[in-house]
């Protein structure tokens, strides 16, 4: 079952820098019930950050995306958090890379991350070339689940 085998990587997490997986291939609404019967909390991304930055000038994004992470994270006490609807991190306005935004987090926080996209089996992908969003990555230093 891919839950066993999500709750075993998610303990091999503990010893390295960054804490970071990344689960790839899961249906509709799939992380929110592997979330829950692993007893993580779960953030929905999307909606989350979005809250934060209706606030605030677009033109901060850049220099605020990190710092609002950080606090929406530091408002769970748990050994891990489930990131679902990751889709704002893309986001052209943001000016981030996604992925080193939740690599610099994941020193801090067990993060278990619902990847929307596909990886390839050297890289993570998100959106097609053609695409405004599109995004390929293949040094990362999270671990990969695909489900």
């Amino acid at each position: 079952m891919n839950l066993h085998r999500i709750a075993s990587e998610i303990d091999s997490l503990e010893s390295r820098w960054h804490k970071i997986l990344f689960i790839v291939g899961l249906k509709k609404n799939e992380d929110k019930q592997f979330a829950s019967e692993l007893n993580i909390p779960y953030i929905n991304l999307n909606l989350r950050l979005s809250e934060k930055l209706q606030n605030i000038p677009k033109s901060n994004y850049p220099l605020q995306v990190g710092e609002m992470l950080n606090e929406i994270f530091n408002g769970y006490h748990a050994p891990a958090l489930w990131l679902g609807n990751i889709e704002i991190l893309f986001d052209k306005q943001l000016q981030q890379h996604p992925l080193r935004l939740l690599e610099h987090l994941s020193k801090r926080f067990k993060l278990i991350v619902s990847w929307p996209g596909e990886y390839d089996g050297k890289a993570l992908i998100y959106a097609t070339p053609e695409h405004p969003e599109y995004f390929k990555c293949s040094e990362l230093e999270g671990k990969i689940v695909i489900v």
